[in-house]
């Protein structure tokens, strides 16, 4: 059974909305356990919420013996419904005093407030299932997750928001988390201002998102209203979700088909291929740079929101890709663009996914490899090949994420064949000597990380997970202790050699 509500619940109630505090704020913690239509006369009314309409309110001093027999009566408030009158400076004083709230509504029918009030108080058990009822009728016709989304709001006078369980808004406005929720639970949870219900993926029977509702302040009941609105949604929300994974994956398996018949008939492509591609809205004859991306991350991970992070954070580096199509055991995405990419292009697309693979979660285990540009669909098919190639060889590095571009792949492979001799193997133990020691392990692997990012303090913090002054102070050691000056382009070659060469 829930508790009777507070004056202030019911200010925060949608049967008061628009209502106004115009005295007696102190009193806004009483409870309310019914609600009088006063006609003139007062009999036992303690605890009530008293409702006077326009009559008892002008001229504005009848207000005022209203409020003073309300408080001797053991009224809880006086809500007032009047779009005219307005009370004396004296009934303003008289209810502080008194600690006796007057609450003003300047619009409605009095009755009428006072009826649903009535119903608010004495039957949430009815409220609620009017209003779920009501709820349920109107959700049966929607189909998107907007029209959901914006129903079950206009039904339950409140917020509502689609999100991921770390906070990132799927549809609705964004939501403030509470700390104290554990999103990574899938039960419903009430925090101190957000009621929150899981949306499971029917498919795999796990956590797929959270719906939410925000709130200032409730009563008991109309919490209890809300959680149950928001477990009435979620299948509606569930369904619409299934069929747009459903969607996505028949358009994924269709990009992933052209991709491989653009792989396969280069600049001799069919009509309907080319069709297909303007569709999407590829532009085949522009000029193209590859991009291969592959993880070793367990199955909990979900690729496709993998991707779309990717995707997302590579447009905060100004990178807009065309597509991400699945393409073996990895992903292939490509950038066009209308002219020829400049030479500083590349330098820039290398350092944006090098930033971008050293900031996702560790645990995805990226490697990405990147083409060269290449004009026409032959020319997309020969940059993603490139790309592929690359991140083959990003992937057999030891060191993650790894990111390798074609340009690099003679000396990547001329590298690889130093590091694998027996004489570099001795110059690496020599020359690493002093980072060698169990005690100054972190050196050795902060030097590797530092070379392999290409001496980026940043993309090395991110990589090691440690804070960037962290990182600036080990190469200061490693300097110290190894002699050498790591500004020098030749001895830092030679250091990213020895460190691949001792598989650090």
């Amino acid at each position: 059974m829930t508790s009777a509500p507070r004056v202030a619940d019911l200010l925060h109630d949608p049967v008061l909305d628009g209502a106004r505090i115009v005295a007696g704020a102190a009193g806004l913690e009483r409870r309310v356990t019914d609600v009088l239509w006063y006609d003139g006369a007062f009999a036992d009314v303690t605890d009530h919420l008293v409702v006077c309409g326009d009559a008892h309110a002008s001229p504005p001093y009848r207000l005022e013996a209203v409020v003073r027999r309300a408080q001797e009566a053991g009224a809880a408030a006086l809500l007032v419904v009047a779009a005219t009158a307005r009370p004396l400076l004296s009934t303003v004083r008289l209810a502080d005093r008194l600690e006796i709230p007057v609450l003003w509504v300047e619009s409605g029918s009095p009755g009428q407030i006072a009826l649903e009030l009535t119903a608010l108080v004495r039957a949430p058990e009815q409220v609620r299932a009017r209003t779920i009822e009501r709820l349920l009728r109107q959700l049966s016709t929607k189909r998107t997750g907007q029209d959901i989304l914006a129903t079950a709001a206009s039904v339950l006078s409140a917020k509502v928001s689609l999100m991921t369980s770390d906070g990132a808004c799927i549809l609705g406005d964004p939501v403030d988390l509470d700390p104290r929720l554990h999103l990574d639970q899938a039960v419903a949870q009430h925090g101190e201002h957000l009621l929150v219900h899981p949306v499971l993926d029917p498919q795999v029977n796990r956590l797929a998102a959270w719906l939410a509702c925000p709130f200032e302040r409730a009563a008991d009941a109309r919490l209890d209203v809300l959680a149950v609105g928001l477990a009435m949604t979620e299948p509606f929300i569930r369904s619409w979700l299934s069929g747009q994974r459903a969607q996505a994956d028949r358009d994924s398996v269709f990009r992933a088909q052209l991709i491989s018949e653009i792989i396969a008939g280069r600049d001799s492509v069919s009509r309907d291929v080319v069709e297909g591609a303007v569709s999407l809205g590829w532009r085949l004859p522009g000029w193209h740079v590859g991009i291969h991306v592959l993880s070793e991350a367990g199955d909990h991970v979900d690729r496709e929101r993998m991707i779309d992070q990717i995707t997302t954070a590579l447009a905060g580096h100004g990178i807009e890709l065309v597509a991400a199509a699945r393409r073996g055991p990895g992903w292939a995405m490509w950038i066009t663009t209308d002219d020829e990419p400049a030479p500083d292009d590349a330098r820039r697309l290398m350092r944006a996914v090098r930033l971008v693979a050293a900031a996702l979660p560790r645990d995805w285990s990226l490697t990405a490899g990147i083409g060269r540009p290449h004009r026409g669909p032959n020319g997309l098919a020969e940059s993603l090949s490139e790309a592929r190639d690359a991140a083959d060889l990003a992937r057999s590095h030891d060191f993650r994420p790894a990111v390798e571009h074609s340009d690099e792949l003679g000396v990547a492979r001329l590298l690889a064949t130093w590091q694998r001799s027996d004489v570099t193997r001795a110059f690496a133990e020599t020359a690493l000597s002093p980072l060698r020691d169990p005690s100054h392990s972190h050196l050795l692997s902060t030097l590797h990380a530092y070379l392999e990012s290409g001496g980026s303090a940043v993309l090395t913090a991110q990589a090691l997970g440690v804070h960037r002054n962290t990182v600036t102070t080990r190469i200061q050691q490693i300097r110290d202790r190894l002699g050498v000056d790591l500004d020098d382009p030749s001895q830092r070659l030679a250091l990213q050699v020895a460190c691949r060469a001792l598989d650090v």
